[in-house]
């Protein structure tokens, strides 16, 4: 899952100021809508969180944790990553790192670039900073491969753009039913190869429509329901990956 509250609109200049109680329905509305839905199917994700959500919501991002699933670092207002300078980087990368571990008292060890491309100093820096895990796309700003080794302890776990509900509907519009079926196609295929599959929802889409939920229900109901499906965070998936070899 990615994004959380008003730290996006506020870094595109939508808004100026955090909205007040009441009126912030991606948080207030979506986000539990979608702890509620992974929480039926006792699933546990990746929660790539902007940085400033460690300042602003320090116990939603306390809560997180305590209900087991893992935080992951979302830049600090979802900046477009990818046309930072290298100063930039650095300011954004700490600040936004030492929030999320002042919040929780873990520090995130997952980052996944806003809008999904990194930069040429990415690698270097969140290597510098004990991260683990790039979730974002690959040098090429393609998506899709295998998991990768970046450095000897940064590992890229790459997605598919047509796993992403935004892409799906807010951008393309494809109709619910479509997309669904195109999802499980998608799973069948990693079951075909006996690989995996990254989906990326956010509060903001799939968490305010009640039809897009029954779709991130279809999918989770044929994960739990079917034993060749393991859902798990990306730090596990990772670590498959290392016994592996």
């Amino acid at each position: 899952m990615d994004n959380l509250s008003d730290a996006a609109d506020l870094g595109r200049g939508v808004i100026d100021k955090p909205r007040p109680p009441g009126q912030r329905p991606a948080l207030e509305q979506g986000f539990p809508a979608m702890l509620n839905l992974y929480d039926r199917y006792g699933v546990k994700v990746t929660h790539f969180l902007e940085g400033w959500n460690g300042e602003a919501h320090p116990d939603i991002v306390e809560d997180l944790l305590n209900m087991g699933h893992s935080v992951g670092m979302h830049g600090w207002q979802h900046e477009a990553w990818s046309e930072l300078s290298l100063e930039q980087e650095i300011e954004l990368m700490g600040r936004s790192t030492d929030a999320l571990h002042q919040a929780s008292g873990v520090k995130p060890t997952a980052f996944r670039a806003p809008g999904g491309k990194r930069t040429k100093h990415t690698v270097k820096l969140l290597s510098d900073l004990g991260y683990t895990i790039d979730s974002s796309m690959n040098d090429q700003g393609e998506d899709g491969g295998e998991i990768q080794a970046l450095t000897e302890s940064l590992w890229h776990v790459p997605y598919l753009e047509a796993t992403i509900d935004a892409r799906q509907w807010l951008q393309k519009n494809i109709p619910a039913k479509e997309v669904e079926l195109s999802w499980l196609n998608l799973l069948e295929q990693a079951r075909e190869r006996d690989g995996f599959l990254v989906f990326i929802w956010h509060p903001h889409v799939m968490g305010m429509n009640a039809e897009y939920q029954k779709v991130g229900e279809s999918i989770l109901q044929k994960v739990t329901k079917e034993k060749d499906f393991q859902i798990v965070t990306l730090k596990d998936l990772v670590s498959h990956k290392l016994v592996e070899q």
